[in-house]
């Protein structure tokens, strides 16, 4: 769960889009097209170039996307996409998901929240950690686990601004600081 720098524009175009899922309870509809989208820009490098390119007409580029995301991807969303092409704001598209996974996380009262341990845990451990950070929190995690052997045991739990680091590493760093002073 990197850092991800969300503009207030991709804000905007995110809240328009929790509008429109708000509509018909589409929330995670919605986010499976955005990332279908992204994991076409992913893997198709040239098409991001062309529709970023100045030198192509926006008729081709609004008769690309068509050609390509048509039968695929809800009109709603395409048409998102053709003005992001018209305004050349095509580059704010992964910033957009971010603002709109963020969003709707408030909205349905979610926290995404990413778990480091030293070692792989077992399905209970983990669960009891889920069940303490739901109280504490008073939402639904969705976690993402990750294991870093560096930390040496202990957790480092990241979630919105907030780290919490319980990790042997980081209490062995303190402590050394302590006996330096």
């Amino acid at each position: 769960m990197s850092e991800k720098i969300i503009s207030s524009i991709s804000k905007n175009y995110a809240q328009a889009l929790v509008e429109t899922a708000c509509e018909n309870n589409s929330f995670d509809y919605i986010k499976s097209q955005l990332e279908e989208i992204i994991e076409i820009f992913k893997t198709s490098n040239d098409l991001k170039i062309v529709l970023e390119n100045s030198s192509i007409s926006l008729s081709k580029k609004i008769e690309l996307l068509d050609a390509i995301f048509v039968d695929k991807i809800d009109l709603k969303i395409i048409n998102l996409l053709k003005i992001l092409v018209e305004k050349n704001r095509i580059d704010e598209f992964e910033s957009i998901y971010y603002a709109y996974e963020t969003l709707i996380s408030k909205y349905t009262n979610q926290k995404r929240i990413e778990i480091i341990s030293a070692t792989i845990l077992n399905e209970n451990l983990k669960n009891k950690i889920i069940d303490k950070l739901q109280k504490k929190l008073e939402c639904e995690i969705l976690p993402s686990w990750q294991v870093d052997n560096s930390i040496i045991a202990g957790l480092v739990i990241k979630f919105d601004d907030n780290l919490i680091d319980t990790s042997v590493r980081t209490k062995l760093e303190n402590l050394s600081k302590n006996i330096m002073r």
